[in-house]
């Protein structure tokens, strides 16, 4: 019998009356409509709940219970979506974060993520790439050494995706340097900063695209800015700028290409008896681990990687079901459902490019201006 406390549940409202209602086990995407999460955080939360947050957590965990969900961690789907799609990258342990947006959302719609490390010669990169095309369900590729016509002449049979890097006639998706740089530039500003050093790395898109960023908003505010470099994206590069910049025109403010070259610099300054942020304030590019582990720990612009390698699943996902080979497929349920604000996401008038904003963590590295 029972009691008041404990009414029956109907056949109905019951996880096998709701499974044969929907005609079907009830799967990921399921859960994650009902709890209002992306089926990415789902994942997440079975696999990884110590990265969710508890609030959500407890939210997913219900909707899973009273829909029935049953979480099969190493089970092979079956159909259209099962595959795995490559993902090259020229460093492993550079692209961490990227990969783990790609897995996520690759898991969630059954898929598995290879990873391909490329840190050799452009030649052997485009050979690889092509084969591997042959056998995954899409290609990512977050390195720089294929050529772009290569990559477009790819892209136009089988589905792949560009990150970090914008190629022409290829769906890409990039950080937009533009928008953390304002946030850096008010910063500075709010300090009493009139002048501003960029430091270049290696020659590359990303370091060409925040130089422009940086010189285009100094200008607009009335700055000074100039750029020294390039250097070599390394402590010893780093080191080699700060020694460059001590003297009488040292700058008071300073924008590094990266948190490598920004550790370098703050090592050399104290070595040479440089205060950061007393004599000079330093922003970095990345916001890596290493930011927040160095003395002092720094500002830095935030890459968007995890969202973009997540977003460059998406795409190809896009791709295979409407048989689209461009980002033109890519809709506002897809923003959405990376809780992503689409009048933030900027697409230069190109419907193969989307550019995702970038932000400023504000640390300890930025001070007022010497005077």
């Amino acid at each position: 019998m029972t009691s008041p406390e404990s009414p029956m549940e109907s056949p109905a409202e019951s996880p096998v009356g709701r499974r044969a209602a929907l005609g079907r086990e009830v799967r990921l995407v399921d859960v994650a409509a009902d709890a209002g999460v992306a089926p990415s955080t789902v994942s997440r939360a079975f696999r990884n709940p110590d990265r969710v947050n508890p609030a959500t957590l407890a939210v997913i965990r219900e909707s899973a219970e009273r829909l029935g969900y049953v979480h099969r961690p190493y089970r092979r789907r079956i159909g259209k979506t099962a595959g795995v799609i490559s993902l090259v990258v020229k460093d492993t342990a550079a692209s961490s974060s990227l990969l783990r947006g790609a897995q996520d959302e690759a898991y969630a719609s059954g898929l598995a993520i290879s990873v391909i490390e490329s840190n050799r010669t452009g030649q052997w990169e485009t050979s690889f790439t092509e084969e591997i095309s042959e056998t995954s369900k899409g290609v990512l590729i977050a390195s720089d050494r294929v050529d772009a016509p290569r990559l477009a002449k790819l892209a136009r049979r089988v589905p792949l995706v560009a990150l970090n890097r914008p190629v022409h006639g290829v769906s890409s998706v990039v950080p937009y340097a533009f928008s953390g740089v304002h946030q850096a530039l008010a910063l500075l500003m709010s300090n009493r900063h009139s002048e501003v050093v960029y430091v270049s790395g290696p020659d590359s898109w990303a370091d060409r695209s925040r130089w422009h960023a940086v010189e285009s908003v100094a200008k607009s505010r009335g700055m000074a800015v100039r750029r020294v470099g390039p250097f070599e994206s390394s402590a010893e590069g780093g080191g080699q700028a700060a020694r460059m910049l001590q003297g009488p025109s040292c700058p008071s403010a300073v924008i590094s290409y990266n948190d490598v070259i920004a550790a370098g610099m703050i090592a050399q300054f104290a070595r040479d008896g440089v205060n950061v942020p007393g004599d000079v304030s330093l922003i970095t590019f990345d916001d890596s681990p290493l930011a927040s582990m160095m003395m002092p720990p720094l500002t830095s612009i935030v890459i968007p990687r995890e969202r973009i390698g997540a977003i460059g699943v998406r795409t190809l996902l896009r791709m295979n079901s409407m048989g689209l080979y461009s980002l033109s497929s890519f809709g506002v349920d897809d923003l959405a459902a990376l809780h992503l604000d689409a009048s933030t996401v900027r697409s230069f008038e190109d419907p193969d490019m989307l550019a995702l904003p970038t932000s400023l963590i504000i640390r300890e590295s930025v001070g007022p201006a010497r005077r």
